[in-house]
């Protein structure tokens, strides 16, 4: 008998990726959206909010077990409201819906935010210490799944924590597709020592991991964080974007001093005018903190990361390169 598999946010971003795979492994896919459509390859499709009981419930009808990447994510825009909402408040409902219809198996994609920054690599084992609302909303979703699992012994629960998400066909408001357009468009400059490590999770690498760990799920709830290896400095991220749009990459930085009271002046702008400005007080921090995990665990139990940072660094800049501009990556590149 098939599985029957629930995708949350199925319109999105991970899910375009993951859903042709899960479809290759022969599951019956069901999605559940806010947005409408999802992916052509689903065999029913729900267009509703996971707040809203109903929808969860019409969404689970004959569904044997959820893929939850449904979660409110970004660095502008969004209020704490909100991310409590999307991201706690809609879990706690669809929880709730699946022990109903006594839904036993569970992935559910979480964040490496919910450990906050780490200059050192941290792994599964260290403490919640988010610094933001998107990070503490999905800790405390991931608390939400702690709780089942100690009030349901057979239930299987593996919860995963990616980093920074990107590849081709990577939204206009991830972080790795703002970099290439910057620098595509000279509006980037170095902003700080370029000395912060960046985790990142590349999402061909991503949909392996979580392909690889479904077909180990146990009973009880397993963690494990995703990030490819190895990390790199934001200073060698931007060289190697430079280096495959065939640019000089500057040779100089703008000072933290100097930068802070230009992105603050930005911020003040953007809350009166509403616009999504570039710079902003909240990633010119973000670029300099370094933002360090350990995916040991993941890989001692025998995967392989399918694909390298420097080819998966050149798959992303020519699709952006394409999709953008119509041009292609430099011969050399």
């Amino acid at each position: 008998m098939s599985t029957t598999l629930l995708v949350t946010g199925a319109s999105g971003y991970i899910a375009g990726y993951l859903i042709p795979s899960l479809q290759e492994r022969g599951y019956t896919l069901v999605g559940v959206d806010r947005e409408g459509g999802g992916a052509p390859d689903l065999d029913r499709f729900v267009q509703g909010d996971l707040t809203d009981p109903q929808v969860c419930e019409r969404a689970l009808q004959d569904v044997n077990a959820v893929l939850h990447l449904a979660a409110a994510k970004g660095d502008w825009g969004i209020s704490e409201e909100e991310y409590y909402r999307d991201n706690l408040e809609a879990t706690r409902v669809l929880i709730e819906a699946a022990e109903d219809a006594r839904i036993q198996q569970w992935i559910f994609y979480s964040t490496v935010s919910t450990l906050g920054p780490h200059h050192e690599p941290v792994d599964e084992t260290a403490p919640f210490s988010p610094i933001n609302p998107y990070g503490a909303s999905k800790a405390e979703a991931e608390k939400l799944f702690l709780k089942m699992g100690d009030r349901n012994p057979d239930a299987h629960v593996l919860i995963i924590r990616p980093s920074v998400v990107y590849g081709p066909e990577n939204p206009p408001s991830t972080n790795i597709y703002r970099l290439v357009d910057a620098i595509y468009n000279h509006r980037f400059a170095m902003v700080g020592p370029a000395e912060a490590i960046k985790s990142t999770s590349y999402i061909e690498n991503l949909v392996e991991a979580t392909l690889f760990l479904m077909d180990r799920m146990e009973k009880g709830v397993q963690t494990y964080t995703y990030v490819d290896e190895p990390a790199l400095t934001t200073g060698t991220l931007v060289e190697r974007i430079y280096q495959l749009l065939g640019k000089k990459p500057p040779s100089w930085h703008i000072p933290l001093s100097v930068a802070s009271p230009i992105a603050t002046v930005s911020d003040w702008a953007a809350d009166l005018t509403g616009v999504d400005f570039p710079i902003t007080a909240a990633r010119i921090e973000k670029f300099n903190r370094s933002t360090n995990f350990d995916a040991t665990k993941i890989r001692e139990e025998g995967f392989e990361q399918p694909v390298s940072n420097e080819e998966a660094l050149r798959k992303t800049v020519k699709w952006h390169l394409h999709h953008e501009y119509g041009e292609s990556l430099p011969s050399d590149a």
